[in-house]
């Protein structure tokens, strides 16, 4: 398996997100609701579209590949609906931290033998809907609960936002900067029975496998799938949507596999039936909701 050499670029919401228009959405929210707020995301998502080049950028690849037909005006429309999405899924989960949202699961029988069985299990993420919120509205039974993640620079966009807005269900985040990538931690997690989230769509440091994802060759991360083969736990896809109003979410969960453990010597290419098992099930979403998908990463380079 080939090693990651292209480190991906820094957030953009590390610099996005001024803190006067992020105040008055947050006070809007408050009094008015989620759906006054999402109204005047797609006011402030037009000035992202017309101005942010390097937003656009980012985003163009995923959408180049959603939308191979698309030129010009049309593509741009593509990128200004992406970003009020992007914008209202922000929204989402923070209404649904205040309490302002409900989550409905669209499949729960797929999950539910896992969720009130004993023993460690991954929760496989994606930069996806209201994605912030995600490891807050999944019930884990009775398993301590963790994420895997690289600490939000910007405090008007930081994820645990939305994670701490749920009080029976305790979470920790797990620093990428530890050991590993904090796989190490994650695993000791899983050891003693816990639940860890990752993300299945983003290569930091860690090895990714070839895969067919929108018709060309993409490369996703194994980590998630390497840690569940060594803790023998399952890994379990979900995607967060917003329903039929601005008072729902919807949590649909992906194919669930079981990776087995690597033969010694072997590398994670093993594991590339089971994430391109994640991938199709991504693409199946993104071609069901495709202004859901943050993918503003260029997965379609070559890393080797």
């Amino acid at each position: 398996m080939s090693r990651a050499s292209a480190q991906p670029a820094a957030n953009l919401s590390d610099t996005r997100n001024n803190k006067l228009g992020s105040a008055i959405l947050r006070g809007i929210l408050s009094v008015f609701g989620p759906a006054a707020a999402c109204f005047l995301v797609k006011f402030i998502a037009l000035t992202y579209a017309l101005t942010d080049k390097q937003a656009e950028q980012r985003a163009l690849p995923y959408l180049k590949h959603r939308f191979p037909d698309a030129r010009g005006l049309r593509m741009k429309r593509h990128v200004w609906r992406l970003f009020t999405a992007q914008g209202e899924a922000l929204v989402m989960a923070l209404a649904l931290a205040n309490g302002q949202a409900k989550v409905r699961e669209r499949n729960p029988e797929v999950f539910e033998p896992i969720r009130n069985a004993t023993g460690g299990l991954v929760f496989l993420c994606s930069h996806f809907g209201a994605w912030q919120a995600a490891m807050h509205c999944v019930n884990a039974g009775n398993r301590e609960v963790a994420f895997v993640a690289k600490p939000d620079r910007n405090a008007d966009v930081d994820k645990s936002r939305a994670f701490n807005g749920n009080k029976a269900a305790p979470m920790h985040i797990i620093d990428t900067a530890g050991a590993f990538g904090g796989l190490l931690e994650a695993f000791e997690v899983l050891d003693a029975g816990g639940a860890v989230g990752l993300m299945g769509d983003r290569c930091l440091e860690t090895d990714s496998v070839p895969l067919q994802f929108f018709g060309e060759t993409a490369r996703f991360p194994a980590a998630a799938f390497f840690l569940a083969a060594k803790a023998n736990a399952p890994v379990v896809p979900f995607f967060l949507t917003r329903g039929k109003t601005y008072r729902e979410l919807q949590l649909e969960f992906g194919t669930i596999v079981r990776p087995k453990r690597p033969a010694r010597g072997s590398d994670g290419i093993k594991f590339q039936e089971d994430v391109q098992s994640y991938a199709a099930d991504l693409e199946r979403m993104a071609m069901e909701h495709p202004y859901d998908c943050f993918l503003f990463e260029n997965v379609w380079e070559d890393r080797a």
